[in-house]
Parts: structure tokens; C-alpha cells; sequence
């Protein structure tokens, strides 16, 4: 429990590391990025965040995004009266291909997040899953809206008591509406 704890701790600080030196970067190569579109919000079912979340994603060049996101939900066993609050921290690259209004999306990243489990239940504690995306994105150029769709897989580290979703590899498909600005 303890090692997984603190992987899980220098996990998310090498992430957060990241993400400065990535937007202190972009902020030279701002140049490259349209100013009006540079920044999306949107909100996420079923994909990387797990049942669903609120992500920020700031476009670092024109094919190049970093996303953050979070969630927090409580799913009810399906078997007995247990509770798990669960929330998460998807952080991602994307690389954006493609003109006009059609692009494929593919990008890579790590999901910290931590598992309340009902006391009847068992193990509760921090887990850290890996993710990935291939997708489409539909974002007109003359329009604020983003719509995206794909393959969104987990690779869950650790034990399965406490791996998100589980351990190993679990496929998914993710759905996402919001805008650019």
C-alpha cells in the first residue's frame, strides 16, 4: 500500500513537472498557435476520465494540445449495498492532424486518481492507470464548438484491488461536446 502510494506520488509530480515545462514552452511558441482557438473546454463520457469529466485543453502549437481534466463519482456495487468514490486526473498530449474542419486525434497519458471504498467494501487508496486515444475531432475553423469521439483504452498498474478500472488492459470508447475560445 505504501509503494503504491508513493509511485503514485512521484507519478503525479513528474506529470505536474511536465505539464509547467510544457506551458512555459508554449508560451514562446505562441506565435504558432491561433490566439482566438488556443484554449478548449469540454466535458468527457466515457472516456479517459472514466464515467465522465470537465477537461481543459490548451493548444501548445497548431497539432500539439495538453489536456487536464478532472472527475469525482460513486459508483454502487452491482452484487451488494457498497459504495466506491471514485475521482480522477486525466493529463494527456495530443497531436491534432488534419485541415478544415475534420482531424485525427491521437495523444497518450497518465490518469492519477484515488479509490473511497465503503468500509464493508475493503481497500481504498490512490491508483495511477495509463491512457491513450485515437480518435476523430470536429472542430470547424469559423466556429467555437468541439465535438470528439474514439478508442479510449486504460492500462491499469498495479493490483487489481485497487487498479483503475481494473489491471491490465481495458478498452473504452469516449464521447466529448464543448468549445474553443
Amino acid at each position: 500500500m505504501k509503494m503504491t502510494n508513493r509511485l503514485l506520488n512521484h507519478i503525479v509530480l513528474c506529470c505536474v513537472s511536465l505539464m509547467l515545462i510544457v506551458s512555459a514552452t508554449a508560451s514562446q511558441a505562441q506565435d504558432a498557435a491561433p490566439a482566438a482557438r488556443a484554449h478548449a473546454v469540454y466535458v468527457e463520457v466515457l472516456g479517459n476520465g472514466g464515467a465522465y469529466s470537465v477537461n481543459y485543453e490548451r493548444a501548445l502549437t497548431p497539432a500539439l494540445r495538453v489536456r487536464v481534466g478532472a472527475a469525482s463519482w460513486t459508483a454502487e456495487s452491482f452484487w451488494s449495498d457498497a459504495e466506491t468514490r471514485i475521482q480522477t486526473f486525466p493529463m494527456m498530449l495530443h497531436v491534432v492532424s488534419g485541415g478544415g474542419a475534420h482531424h485525427l486525434e491521437t495523444g497518450v497519458g497518465v490518469l492519477p486518481g484515488y479509490r473511497g471504498r465503503d468500509r464493508e467494501f475493503g481497500v481504498s487508496g490512490g491508483f495511477v492507470s495509463l491512457i491513450a486515444l485515437v480518435g476523430y475531432r470536429y472542430e470547424p475553423p469559423a466556429r467555437r464548438f468541439v465535438f470528439r469521439t474514439g478508442f479510449t483504452p486504460f492500462y491499469g498498474l498495479g493490483q487489481s484491488s485497487n487498479a483503475y478500472p481494473d489491471e491490465g488492459f481495458l478498452p473504452s470508447l469516449g464521447l466529448s461536446f464543448g468549445a474553443r475560445f
